[in-house]
């Protein structure tokens, strides 16, 4: 309830008392479950969106770290839920300009989804998307340009063609593009 209260306000734009109310939570999830319990580690996946929301990703990483290693012991390496917050860390690493990291962890979390999901889920097309992102600021525009193709394939089956989520994907697909020296595709 303190949990649901916390989001809420979230959703409000008040990170800050989002924030406060999940610190709570916290530790009265701790105190009941033990500090490696899933519940624990759902608690944290929410207070370290809460700090990203807030500007500090070093605090963010530090949190989903640990919400990974919980939900790792507790679901095992290859779950759903381990995907999530290997996105969400490696959205974090990218906050703190780690792009090697990021992507590291959407690679991970790409192959979970993809077992979980199959492969044209939009949850796979996200995580494409973001890691075309890394890959881009990597400085490798031809996988950039290959996971954005894929990721568009994916989104246009599910959105239709002319949805915003499509229009996103062509822009930062018209970029790499562009990246490549292809000015007649940009």
């Amino acid at each position: 309830t303190l949990t649901n209260l916390a989001n809420a306000h979230g959703a409000l734009g008040d990170q800050h008392t989002k924030r406060e109310m999940l610190e709570r939570s916290l530790e009265i999830m701790e105190k009941h479950y033990g500090s490696q319990h899933f519940k624990v580690a759902m608690t944290l996946n929410n207070l370290a969106n809460a700090h990203g929301a807030l500007g500090d990703p070093h605090t963010e990483r530090e949190m989903l770290e640990r919400s990974l290693e919980i939900k790792e012991k507790h679901y095992g390496p290859e779950h759903f839920e381990v995907a999530m917050t290997l996105h969400n860390l490696a959205s974090a690493h990218g906050a703190l300009g780690d792009q090697h990291t990021k992507r590291e962890m959407l690679e991970r979390a790409l192959e979970v989804q993809e077992k979980h999901y199959g492969p044209d889920h939009v949850e796979v097309a996200r995580t494409l998307n973001n890691l075309a992102n890394a890959h881009g600021a990597l400085g490798d525009p031809h996988t950039e340009r290959e996971m954005l193709e894929r990721s568009l394939e994916i989104k246009e089956k599910h959105y239709g063609p002319d949805h915003f989520k499509v229009a996103r994907t062509l822009h930062n697909l018209a970029n790499a593009h562009g990246d490549l020296g292809d000015p007649h595709t940009k």
